[in-house]
């Protein structure tokens, strides 16, 4: 008797694929955006000068945690090289624990010359506390061992940080800038910061996901078993 021929594996996009579409051509949208910066003659530099030296280490540690995220989620790369997952990780976490003091420190400087409204530098220290705390909750339950939570908190931690992709997107795309306005019309003029509308999203699009892909691994395993 001649063995069954096991059957050949085929790729199927999913739609884990196409949310990382979405969120490496938002990326995009933001580096064809800030391109600028490159051209130090640029007039935007005159709108950062009181803080440039800060929006350097800022600017840097910002683009590791955006481009390093979803390679935390690669369940592939985190089996075939588990050390640079873990290298990566703790990156990831660096750049958080760099990066939004001196998110905090710049919006500071911008609230002292009157750049920007209290509103806005509390919405800054708002959305760095949520940040460092999704981040840091991740970082010690994936030292305790306890990986599908760490999952879950990494997750959140990345969705807040794609509100920095989500506000520039916004600005940068007519029609998302024109959806956008109504709500933060609404809360700048009750002196609410808008970027909690950013936080609210990202936050609610991270509680699909987990709940969604948590509905879908039943299934998955009964189809693996079969």
């Amino acid at each position: 008797m001649k063995p069954t021929p096991s059957p050949i594996a085929t790729w199927r996009p999913q739609s884990k694929h196409m949310l990382f579409l979405l969120i490496a051509s938002m990326m995009l949208v933001v580096l064809i955006r800030d391109r600028i910066l490159l051209d130090s003659q640029h007039p935007v530099w005159k709108h950062y000068e009181p803080f440039k030296w800060w929006l350097l280490p800022h600017g840097i540690t910002a683009a590791l945690t955006l481009l390093l995220g979803p390679l935390q989620f690669s369940s592939r790369l985190r089996r075939r090289h588990l050390n640079w997952h873990r290298l990566s990780g703790r990156l990831y976490v660096a750049g958080v624990a760099m990066g939004v003091p001196l998110g905090i420190v710049i919006e500071t400087i911008k609230y002292r010359i009157g750049m920007v409204p209290l509103r806005t530098l509390i919405g800054a220290i708002g959305f760095g506390s949520i940040f460092v705390v999704t981040t840091g909750t991740g970082f010690v339950l994936a030292r305790r061992g306890r990986i599908a939570e760490h999952q879950r908190w990494m997750t959140r931690s990345f969705s807040v940080a794609m509100v920095f992709v989500e506000v520039r997107c916004a600005d940068s795309i007519q029609w998302l800038g024109r959806l956008m306005d109504v709500p933060s019309n609404f809360l700048e003029t009750h002196h609410i910061s808008d970027i909690w509308l950013y936080i609210a999203i990202s936050l609610t699009a991270a509680e699909l996901v987990l709940r969604y892909g948590k509905a879908k691994r039943p299934r998955f395993a009964a189809v693996v078993t079969a």
